[in-house]
């Protein structure tokens, strides 16, 4: 899995009360019709990480949302792998901005949720030990929610993901209310699982750095209703930095200008 076809996708609402919140003007009328995506295509290849930016409420969630089959597209259609997303699959794991780890249950017992239906409780237990070691939280499993810092959370919930070895991982603003250092260190370990695991991902986020920092890919949505107006490879070999890069720093300044920032801050 991994293959994602986007064919002339677009998306209105005939009222904000059906609009996502990320994607809601409460300046216009209730009742009235908002385009929110118009003829969007694309085609992502497997194993790529790509990165979606553009202005706030241009539609990049929604995106991801009919992607994953948690929204119907109003025209177009997606397919992975040839086949056309018409609900959400198993194979496919939204990652969400707000965060979804359970606060009545543990870290382990949050990262078994995906294997629940797993007959071996052997083969089980030796899993989830394997992935809360990989985002360093092998100490922490017996710990609840409101025990981690809001990074050791945003690992839990990449472990949850990826315990049930997906297709495709999809995250929604991964890195919101982190302060810099855990954002930072949190950027590296989803660069490096990427690296590891080579899963198709998807990743919206705000940040020029991050998308130029991660993605094989990225593509950048114009103001509301949204086209694509920029879609390229990322061909920069890893670690990426832009003070030993120059072509990476002209690339950084292009992009900020791009979203209507005059100079790279």
């Amino acid at each position: 899995m991994g293959h994602i076809h986007i064919q002339n996708i677009g998306k209105y609402y005939l009222n904000n009360r059906n609009m996502p919140r990320s994607t809601q003007d409460h300046d216009v009328l209730q009742g009235g019709k908002i385009d929110v995506l118009r003829n969007i295509e694309l085609q992502l290849e497997d194993g790529d990480m790509t990165c979606f930016l553009g202005p706030s409420g241009c539609g990049k969630t929604t995106l991801l949302r009919i992607i994953a089959g948690f929204e119907k597209p109003t025209e177009g259609r997606v397919s992975i792998n040839a086949e056309p997303v018409t609900q959400p699959n198993a194979n496919c794991i939204f990652v969400f901005q707000q965060g979804g780890l359970l606060p009545w249950m543990t870290v382990k017992e949050n990262v078994s949720l995906g294997l629940r239906n797993m007959a071996a409780e052997e083969g089980k237990e030796s899993r989830i030990k394997e992935y809360l070691e990989i985002v360093e939280l092998e100490d922490f499993g017996d710990h609840y929610p409101h025990q981690l810092s809001g990074g050791m959370k945003k690992r839990a919930e990449l472990a949850r993901a990826l315990v049930i070895n997906p297709g495709m991982l999809i995250m929604d603003e991964p890195f919101t209310g982190l302060d810099f250092l855990t954002h930072m260190k949190m950027r590296e370990e989803v660069v490096n699982m990427h690296e590891y695991f080579k899963k198709t991902t998807l990743v919206v986020t705000h940040d020029i750095d991050d998308a130029l920092i991660m993605g094989d890919r990225i593509v950048i949505f114009s103001e509301r209703p949204s086209t694509i107006i920029f879609d390229r490879k990322i061909d920069f070999s890893r670690p990426r930095n832009f003070e030993s890069n120059p072509d990476l720093n002209t690339l950084r300044s292009e992009l900020f200008f791009m979203l209507g920032v005059p100079y790279a801050v």
